[in-house]
């Protein structure tokens, strides 16, 4: 894919704003979580950075059996994306545990210039279908880094000098940002038709299925490790709702490769269908 406006200026500062947004929302007490409360912090974690990736190899690289292995290269990359701050609203309209789910997103924000690329690195160099993908290690960290790690410090500091300030606009940059990514995907969703028009029918199932399993098994995890009701709705929505303006960045932006992109564009559509469901799920078992 050609370098274009959209792929080299507008995704990575829609994802700057996303990161952006997020800092405005945290304080260094916020991870205090991880101390006071350790156990739903590890297990939301885990299940993130453990069982999610696993996910993405099964589903992209084993079940399915894509016509490029860099259509399953793209599950990979999408697993491997930390929260957003769509996962801390969904858990607010499921009436989960809000403080969890900040420090979750948080966390996994600032760790993904340094996971993602390890991680994508190790997986695919091991596999023998995407061993030729060719990933810079080093330059991923540079540009995740720029526009992550940076805009959440400059948040941070905004709401730390002045939090009345940082409370009034959080809302509006949150509601941009989300709306700049929806435009991006239609965007490279036309720019990519023809790719699309040929492998939607096997494409789409695979994330169907990915995302199902995203929410039920960080319930499941959630569950098993023994947290609060309120926890367990947190460490689902994070596990079921990941950054893909990040994951687009990586595949559009910096491998430039139109296959990888495909993975995350239609899990940017498919995480809030199953996202509005889940949470018309646990309103109904909150009254029953």
């Amino acid at each position: 894919m050609e370098d274009s406006l959209l792929t080299t200026i507008i995704l990575p500062l829609c994802l700057a704003i996303t990161m952006f947004g997020i800092g405005l929302g945290l304080a260094v007490r916020d991870f205090s979580l991880l101390f006071e409360r350790p156990r739903p912090v590890y297990a939301g974690l885990a299940a993130q950075m453990l069982y999610l990736p696993l996910l993405g190899v099964l589903i992209g690289l084993v079940i399915f059996d894509f016509p490029s292995p860099l259509i399953g290269a793209g599950f990979v990359i999408i697993t491997l994306a930390p929260g957003s701050s769509t996962s801390n609203l969904f858990t607010l309209f499921a009436k989960g545990d809000l403080a969890l789910s900040v420090t979750l997103t948080a966390i996994t924000s600032l760790l993904a210039p340094f996971w993602l690329p390890f991680a994508a690195s190790i997986i695919l160099s091991n596999i023998v279908t995407t061993q030729t993908i060719e990933l810079d290690i080093f330059k991923v960290f540079i540009e995740l880094f720029s526009v992550t790690i940076i805009p959440i410090i400059i948040g941070m500091y905004i709401k730390n000098k002045s939090p009345s300030f940082a409370l009034m606009i959080q809302k509006p940059v949150a509601t941009f940002a989300l709306i700049f990514l929806i435009l991006i995907i239609i965007a490279l969703i036309i720019k990519h038709m023809d790719i699309l028009r040929d492998y939607t029918s096997v494409i789409a199932p695979a994330i169907l299925l990915l995302t199902i399993l995203a929410y039920g098994g960080g319930y499941i995890i959630a569950r098993l490790s023994a947290t609060t009701p309120a926890q367990v709705k947190s460490i689902s929505m994070e596990v079921g709702i990941q950054n893909a303006a990040l994951a687009l960045l990586v595949t559009a932006s910096i491998l430039k490769i139109p296959e990888m992109t495909l993975a995350a564009m239609f899990y940017g559509l498919a995480m809030y269908i199953v996202g509005f469901t889940s949470v018309a799920l646990f309103k109904r078992q909150a009254r029953s």
